[in-house]
């Protein structure tokens, strides 16, 4: 029983290492990934920046453990839509 639980441990250390380092991948939603493409760097500080939220917040939202809020998905559609000349 000591081995099991031990494994168990180890186990979540391992996720927990992989999800403070930054390399986990939890899930890749379609939102996350058209977020990396519109900002390849820092994607969640310029999510956070252009929907006016906190920057774990939008770390979350683009994990995908977190549905995205409305002014997230609003920030994507105007940094995707050109501009419109008058």
């Amino acid at each position: 029983m000591h081995g099991t639980l031990q494994r168990r441990v180890d186990q979540a250390r391992a996720i927990e290492r992989a999800i403070v380092q930054g390399d986990a991948r939890l899930c890749s939603p379609i939102f996350g990934r058209v977020c990396k493409i519109i900002w390849p760097l820092k994607t969640a500080e310029q999510l956070a920046a252009a929907a006016g939220c906190a920057v774990r917040t939008a770390a979350y939202e683009i994990s995908g453990e977190r549905d995205p809020s409305a002014q997230s998905l609003l920030a994507v559609m105007v940094a995707i839509t050109p501009k419109r000349r008058r």
